[in-house]
């Protein structure tokens, strides 16, 4: 049988008595973009009435016919047979194989702005993997680490990407089929920037806000969007970044913006409405990124908070509608978004951000939606995210398969049946063993297991790398009736089998989120058996059988944290977990108390 990832479209098997292994007098296929092989047992023919980015393969008498639409569908076209080569896959000679994408982008984008930058090297070889599933547009979603000239007091210490860099990056995306998008946050999460006092007058307001929960935030969070010295400001920066991108294409995000009204534009936003003042300085910020030669995209979140600014907004404006529940409301809004005709994206979520392992029901249930609802109303791509809330305290690892589950929602949702993602993760695993690969997706769901529910996130992340703020922690739901035991013993289990096995970058990557989840296990266990939620009052036993496990998880994070990423960022990152190690300390008067 023939196994091809991402599945095709059309697979005809064919009826000849006759069959050939490729693998046999070709050996393998140029990946790099617009290349072809010269092979006597290779034809190219080019074929318009096929899709676009689409493709045809047949077989005949020990030879391979390639009929593509483009030069995008020679390198996918490329990359299938490279798959029958590579597991001497045998087809009847009559067999055909002919595929094309549900969306024409296919993008991922990849958080750099909480803590963890990627190390030129790590980049790359995401990039080659991005490239084998089919990916399109790549971006690095980018609030302060882009290392701007004048403006080192905010890069200092988190090891940016420099436009060097950029420049070096952006070619070999090319090299790969892959355009690299610029991306630039303008408005809302602007935190990093606005907590320094020479940048504090670009604010909207610097006291603290309440949230869209209701929580209270401290400090600065985003643009005064009235301010002349803002669009000063943001034009400097678009000034600078934007020449390094050979892509026409520029993500200014514009989401969250949470504190709009709350302080500088307070009175402009009582006299026009929040939403005037929104569009007003959109479109400010769009004035600008098309003097640069720019055309923008944008996250759509808000303007479902001000519907009747929808009709309103200027053209050459692609949205990036995001939903990264499995119960999210994708047909209500692409409705919404198909009825003024707005060209958009639906963007998802690998579902690893604040939750150290991910969710991986969550993350496929939302994927699927969310392709199929896009196909349903006119979407023009799909956007797989990699988040980083919470100092960003997922492995390298824990990503991967939600890049190749949303690769092959990308290309064909109806074709790929299932989760299982063994073939694309040993693309970027290839000396895994099958016990190392299953663990990964299977730790993906071990919060399903734990009976604990908190929102937008698996409760692990909050109670390593939040118990400052404590949001998520409050609201965590089913202490009374958990299951944490049961998920613990999982976990045991798990360890047991990856522990015997050779040292290498992904064991490490799951025994160390292994360890993390059983932490996080203990201490809620702690808050039912103690009826309370608050670390730092925990019994002096129990701090003490915690502290003791931490320490060393702290370390480790440390180490692993070096095999893919720059210095920069990982003491504001491992900063989370030694908070928690303080709220574990036993202090003296706790030790008077307890003798």
């Amino acid at each position: 049988m023939v196994t091809i990832f991402p599945a095709p479209k059309r697979y005809i098997a064919g009826y000849a008595s006759k069959r050939i292994c490729v693998s046999s007098f070709l050996t393998t296929c140029p990946v790099n973009f617009g290349a072809k092989l010269h092979h006597a047992a290779l034809t190219y023919r080019h074929d318009p009435s096929l899709q676009e980015q689409g493709f045809r393969i047949s077989f005949a008498d020990n030879s391979v016919l390639i009929e593509y639409s483009d030069l995008e569908g020679i390198r996918y076209a490329h990359l299938t047979v490279n798959q029958l080569i590579e597991t001497q896959a045998v087809v009847r000679e009559d067999a055909v194989i002919e595929d094309w994408p549900d969306f024409p982008t296919r993008s991922v984008l990849l958080d750099i702005s909480r803590d963890r930058v990627p190390t030129m090297e790590t980049l790359k070889r995401l990039i080659d993997y991005f490239s084998a599933l089919r990916f399109n547009q790549f971006q690095l979603y980018t609030e302060h680490t882009f290392a701007y000239q004048k403006h080192e007091t905010v890069w200092r210490n988190y090891s940016p990407m420099t436009a060097e860099e950029i420049r070096e990056i952006d070619a070999y995306c090319h090299q790969q089929g892959i355009e690299l998008v610029a991306n630039q946050a303008t408005f809302g999460h602007m935190e990093k920037w606005l907590c320094h006092p020479e940048y504090q007058h670009l604010a909207e307001q610097t006291s603290g806000f309440l949230d869209q929960r209701g929580d209270f935030r401290a400090g600065a969070f985003g643009l005064n969007p009235i301010g002349e010295q803002t669009a000063e400001f943001v034009d400097g920066l678009l000034s600078e970044l934007t020449p390094n991108f050979s892509s026409d294409i520029l993500n200014i995000n514009f989401d969250e913006t949470m504190d709009l009204g709350i302080g500088a534009s307070k009175s402009a936003c009582e006299i026009f409405g929040k939403g005037k003042v929104f569009l007003n300085y959109l479109n400010k910020v769009l004035e600008i990124a098309n003097s640069k030669g720019k055309q923008c995209q944008i996250f759509s979140d808000m303007l479902f908070r001000y519907p009747n600014l929808i009709d309103q907004l200027p053209e050459n404006l692609t949205l990036l509608n995001w939903g990264y529940e499995a119960d999210h409301p994708f047909d209500a809004e692409h409705k919404q978004l198909a009825l003024f005709r707005y060209p958009f994206h639906v963007v998802v979520s690998t579902d690893c951000f604040a939750s150290v392992a991910g969710r991986w029901d969550a993350a496929t249930t939302h994927m699927r939606r969310a392709a199929k609802s896009a196909k349903r109303y006119g979407a023009e791509g799909y956007m797989v995210t990699e988040w980083g809330d919470m100092g960003h305290g997922q492995q390298h690892a824990m990503p991967i398969p939600g890049y190749a589950f949303g690769a092959a929602m990308a290309w064909g949702e109806e074709q790929q049946t299932d989760s299982d993602m063994i073939i694309p993760l040993s693309w970027y695993y290839p000396d895994a063993s099958e016990i190392e690969l299953n663990a990964l997706t299977a730790l993906q769901d071990i919060y399903r297991t734990t009976g604990i529910e908190t929102p937008n996130c698996a409760f692990f992340g909050p109670v390593l790398f939040d118990q400052q703020s404590g949001r998520h922690i409050k609201r965590m739901k089913g202490l009374s009736t958990h299951n944490l035991d049961h998920s613990l013993a999982e976990l045991n289990s798990w360890k047991a089998r990856l522990g015997p096995l050779p040292d290498n970058e992904l064991r490490n990557d799951l025994l160390w989120t292994i360890d993390a989840l059983e932490m996080a296990c203990l201490i809620v266990k702690g808050y039912t058996e103690e009826e309370h939620r608050l670390t730092q009052n925990f019994s002096n036993e129990r701090k003490q059988m915690l502290q003791a496990s931490l320490q060393p998880l702290i370390q480790r994070y440390r180490e692993l944290w070096q095999e893919h990423y720059r210095p920069g960022g990982m003491m504001q990152s491992s900063s989370r977990l030694e908070y928690l190690s303080s709220l574990l300390t036993i202090k003296e008067t706790d030790k008077e108390t307890s003798l």
